[in-house]
C-alpha cells in the first residue's frame, strides 16, 4: 500500500499537463466533425465509414490502457511530448493520403499519439494535484475538453481555408502543424526536467490491478454508462442539426458548447465533492442531466445550445471525481488507473454508436434513437450508490468506517 497524496497543488506542473491535454485532444477532434467529408472523399458507404470510425476509436481509447501498462511496468519516461507530436503529425497529414487504406493508417498513427499521451499525462496531473486530486484532475480534464471543443471549431475553418486556397479536402489541417510541433517540443523539454517520481515497485497486473477489480467495477460502470450518453449526443446531434439544414460551423458550435459545459461541470463537481462527498456529487449530477438532454432534441437551435451546455455541465460534473477514484483504487499503477477512466471507459462506450444507428434505421427517427440514451445516466446513478463518498485517508472516510464497522 502507498501513502495517499498530500501537499498543495503544484500549479506549474499541473498547468503543463493540462496544456498537453488540450493540444492532444484538440488534434484528435479535427476529423470527427467532418466525417461526411471523408465519406465523400472516398465514396464510402455508411458501413465502410462506420468501420473507419470504429478503428480510430479503438486505437485512441483502448490503446491508452495498453500504453498505461507499459509506462507503469517498464518505467517509460517523458512520452507526453512524443504523444502530442505523433497526434499532430498524423492529423495534419490525413488529407494528403491517396486512398482510404492510407487515410485510415494515418488516422491510426494519430490515435497512437493520443493513446500514448493520456496515461502519463493523467498520471503527471495526479502527482501534481497533491491532496486535492479530484480538483487537479478536473482542471486536467477541463484542458482536454476545451481542446476537444476548439478542435471542433478549428477543423471546419481550416478545411474551408484549404479549399479556398485550391487545396484538397482536409488538406487545410496542415496549417495547424507548426503549433503542434512547437508545443510538443515545449512539453518534451519541460517534462524532461520535471519528471514525476518513479514507482518504488515495478507494476504487475496480477499484483497491483487484478486484486482491485471488484472495487473498480462500479466506478467503471458509472463512467461507461455516462460516456455512452456523451458519445451518442456528441456524435449524432451534429447529424440531427445538419439534417435541419444548418452549416458545419453551426454543428461545430453545438459540439463546442456541449463539451465546454462538461469542462466547467468537472471543475464545479470536484469542488463540490470536497464539501459533500464524491458519491453525492456523482449521483446528483447524473440525475440532473436527462431532462436537459431530452429537451435539447426538440428545442430551436440557440435554446438547444444552452440546454446542451447545461446538460454537459451536469452529466460530466463528476467525471474527474470518478477518475480520481480509480487512481485511489490502484495506487501502484497511477498511469494505468488514469487510462482506465480516460481510455477504457470511452472505448467501451463506443459500442453505443452502432446501436443508435441501427435503432435509427429501424424507426426512421434519429432523435428518438439518441433520446433513448438519456436514460443511461439514471442507471449510472443507481450504480454510483455503491461508490465510496470520501477518498482513503480522509477524516470523514475514517469516521464513516468506524460507524459502519464499530
Amino acid at each position: 500500500m502507498t501513502d495517499q497524496p498530500s501537499g498543495p497543488i503544484q500549479r506549474a506542473h499541473l498547468g503543463v499537463s493540462t496544456l498537453g491535454h488540450a493540444i492532444s485532444d484538440g488534434y484528435v477532434n479535427f476529423v470527427p466533425p467532418l466525417w461526411h467529408v471523408v465519406r465523400s472523399m472516398f465514396a464510402l458507404t455508411d458501413a465502410s465509414l462506420g468501420l473507419v470510425m470504429m478503428v480510430f476509436s479503438l486505437i485512441t481509447n483502448f490503446g491508452q490502457p495498453v500504453f498505461g501498462y507499459f509506462i507503469d511496468r517498464r518505467g517509460w519516461r517523458n512520452v507526453v511530448g512524443l504523444g502530442v507530436l505523433v497526434g499532430a503529425v498524423g492529423t495534419c497529414f490525413v488529407g494528403f493520403m491517396p486512398g482510404i487504406v492510407a487515410f485510415t493508417a494515418m488516422l491510426v498513427f494519430s490515435g497512437v499519439g493520443t493513446a500514448l499521451f493520456h496515461p502519463q499525462g493523467g498520471g503527471a496531473a495526479a502527482h501534481a494535484s497533491g491532496a486535492r486530486r479530484a480538483l487537479g484532475m478536473s482542471i486536467f480534464g477541463m484542458g482536454g475538453a476545451v481542446g476537444y471543443a476548439m478542435g471542433a471549431l478549428a477543423s471546419p475553418l481550416l478545411h474551408s481555408l484549404g479549399l479556398r486556397l485550391g487545396m484538397g479536402p482536409l488538406q487545410g489541417f496542415i496549417f495547424a502543424l507548426p503549433v503542434g510541433l512547437v508545443l510538443a517540443w515545449v512539453l518534451h523539454s519541460y517534462s524532461r526536467s520535471h519528471q514525476a517520481p518513479r514507482q518504488a515497485v515495478a507494476f504487475h497486473l496480477r499484483q497491483h490491478l487484478l486484486p482491485y477489480w471488484r472495487s473498480l467495477l462500479p466506478v467503471l460502470g458509472v463512467m461507461v454508462l455516462r460516456s455512452m450518453t456523451v458519445v451518442a449526443y456528441a456524435s449524432f446531434y451534429q447529424v440531427i442539426i445538419g439534417d435541419r439544414g444548418l452549416s458545419e460551423l453551426y454543428q461545430g458550435v453545438t459540439l463546442f458548447f456541449f463539451v465546454f459545459g462538461g469542462a466547467i461541470g468537472g471543475v464545479l463537481g470536484a469542488q463540490a465533492s470536497d464539501l459533500y462527498g464524491r458519491r453525492f456529487v456523482t449521483v446528483t449530477s447524473l440525475l440532473l442531466s436527462p431532462p436537459l438532454l431530452l429537451l435539447s432534441l426538440s428545442a430551436d437551435y440557440w435554446p438547444a445550445v444552452v440546454l446542451l451546455f447545461l446538460a454537459g455541465l451536469t452529466l460530466r460534473g463528476a467525471e474527474s471525481v470518478n477518475i480520481a477514484q480509480t487512481q485511489d483504487m490502484v495506487p501502484h499503477g497511477i498511469n494505468m488507473a488514469s487510462s482506465i477512466g480516460m481510455g477504457l471507459a470511452w472505448g467501451l462506450a463506443g459500442i453505443v454508436t452502432p446501436i443508435v444507428g441501427m435503432v435509427s434505421d429501424v424507426t426512421g427517427n434519429l432523435p428518438f434513437a439518441v433520446a433513448l440514451t438519456s436514460g443511461l445516466p439514471v442507471v449510472a446513478a443507481a450504480v454510483a450508490m455503491l461508490l465510496p463518498s470520501w477518498p482513503p485517508g480522509h477524516p470523514k472516510a475514517t469516521t464513516a468506517a468506524r460507524v459502519e464497522h464499530p
